[in-house]
C-alpha cells in the first residue's frame, strides 16, 4: 500500500515537470518576431575631397577714422556733441575762444596801416629824389640810398599784410568741422577745457566703409591673392559671410612677424566698428571620409552610425570631425564602401530589419 502511494506522488511530479516545461517554452520571447523592419534611406560611405581652413582672429575696423585737434590753442566752447551722435561733412563740433586770435588781427592790422604810411612817404621821396637826380641836382649815390628805401618799404608792407592775412586765416581754424560723414565715437574733452594743436578732443569714424581686419603667419600670406574669397564669422551674425581679400600688406609687424590683411563687407550690414570675428582662409585641400550628419545618431552619449549588413542595421561607434554643408567628417569607425543608414534612424535598435527606399541625394561631389 505505502509502494502505491509512493508511485502515484513520483507520477505527480513527473506530470507537474512536464506541464511547467511546456508553460516555459510556451512563453519564451521570438527574437526574430521582435526585430522590426523600418524604411530608411541608405548611403555609401566615401572619400571627399574637403578644403583645409585655417582659422585667425580678426576685428572690424573703419576706413576713415580721424583725431580731430585744434590747430590754436584756447578754451574749448560749444562742445555739444555726444557719443554715437552722427555728423555730417562740413558741420560744426566745436570752437575755439577767438579772443586772442582777433587781438593778433589788430595788431597786424596796425602794423600792416604804419607800414603803408612808411611806404608812401618812402614812394614820395624816391620820386624827388629821381627828379633832382635827373636835372644833376643830387649824386647817384643819394639817388640809390632813397631809391632802397624805397624798395625796403615796399618788402616791408609785403611781409606785414602776409602776417595780417594769416592771422585772419587763424580765425577761420577757430571753428573746427567735421572732415566727413562719420560717428563721434570718442569724446576726450568738454567745453571750458583748454585745447592745444596736436591734442585729440574728438574721434569720428566713418560708419558706412567698414572692413575686416586681420594679422595671419607668413606661409599663409604667401598662399594669398587679391580677390580671394573668405568666409567670416562677426558676432552677432546669424550666418557667416563672405568677404574679399582686398589689402595685402606686404611689410611684416617686427614684433610679430605678421601680415595685415584687409577684406572687404557686404553693404548692408548693422555691425559697428571693433566687433570679433573669426576668418577661414582656404589653404589647400585633402581627402577625408563625409557622410550626412543625419547619419549620425546618440546612444547614451555615444556617437554613432547605423551600418547595414545584411539587410539589418548595426551601430558603429564613431569619432567625427569637421563639418561642412550639411556633411560631417568620420575620422574612424567606418570603412570606405560600407552602407549606412542616413534616416528615419532615430528609434532604430540594433538588429533591426531595414527596407532602403530613394537614395539619399549627395550635397558634396
Amino acid at each position: 500500500m505505502k509502494y502505491a502511494v509512493s508511485s502515484l506522488a513520483v507520477l505527480g511530479g513527473l506530470v507537474v515537470l512536464g506541464l511547467m516545461g511546456c508553460s516555459e517554452e510556451s512563453e519564451a520571447p521570438n527574437l526574430a518576431e521582435q526585430s522590426q523592419t523600418i524604411e530608411v534611406q541608405v548611403d555609401t560611405v566615401k572619400q571627399r575631397t574637403i578644403p583645409l581652413m585655417a582659422v585667425v582672429p580678426g576685428a572690424v575696423v573703419p576706413e576713415q577714422k580721424a583725431s580731430i585737434a585744434s590747430r590754436l590753442t584756447g578754451y574749448i566752447q560749444k562742445l555739444d556733441l555726444r557719443v554715437g551722435q552722427k555728423v555730417k561733412q562740413g558741420d560744426l563740433l566745436f570752437s575755439i575762444d577767438s579772443a586772442d586770435i582777433k587781438s593778433q588781427i589788430t595788431q597786424a592790422n596796425a602794423a600792416y596801416q604804419q607800414a603803408l604810411a612808411g611806404l608812401k612817404n618812402a614812394k614820395l621821396d624816391h620820386q624827388r629824389f629821381r627828379k633832382l637826380y635827373q636835372e644833376e641836382s643830387v649824386s647817384k649815390q643819394q639817388f640809390d640810398k632813397m631809391r632802397l628805401q624805397y624798395s625796403v618799404a615796399q618788402q616791408n608792407v609785403a611781409a606785414v599784410k602776409s602776417s595780417l592775412n594769416q592771422a585772419k586765416e587763424q580765425l577761420h581754424y577757430a571753428n573746427v568741422k567735421a572732415p566727413f560723414d562719420g560717428v563721434v565715437v570718442e569724446k576726450l574733452a568738454v567745453a571750458g577745457d583748454l585745447a592745444a594743436p596736436g591734442k585729440p578732443i574728438l574721434v569720428i569714424e566713418n560708419a558706412t566703409s567698414l572692413s575686416v581686419q586681420t594679422e595671419v603667419a607668413g606661409d599663409l600670406f604667401a598662399v594669398l591673392h587679391l580677390g580671394d574669397e573668405v568666409q567670416m564669422v562677426l558676432d552677432g551674425q546669424p550666418e557667416p559671410i563672405i568677404g574679399t581679400v582686398y589689402t595685402l600688406v606686404g611689410a611684416a609687424n617686427p614684433k610679430t612677424r605678421t601680415h595685415t590683411v584687409k577684406l572687404s563687407l557686404p553693404e548692408g550690414l548693422n555691425i559697428n566698428s571693433g566687433t570679433f570675428a573669426r576668418v577661414s582662409f582656404k589653404r589647400g585641400a585633402r581627402q577625408t571620409m563625409m557622410i550626412p550628419e543625419s547619419a549620425v545618431v546618440n546612444r547614451a552619449g555615444i556617437e554613432g552610425v547605423f551600418v547595414v549588413k545584411e539587410g539589418k542595421a548595426f551601430f558603429h561607434m564613431v569619432r567625427t570631425g569637421l563639418k561642412r554643408l550639411g556633411m560631417i567628417e568620420i575620422q574612424s569607425g567606418l570603412s570606405v564602401g560600407e552602407q549606412i543608414v542616413i534616416s528615419n534612424n532615430q528609434t532604430l535598435l540594433n538588429g533591426d530589419l531595414i527596407q532602403p527606399v530613394t537614395p539619399f541625394k549627395n550635397i558634396l561631389p
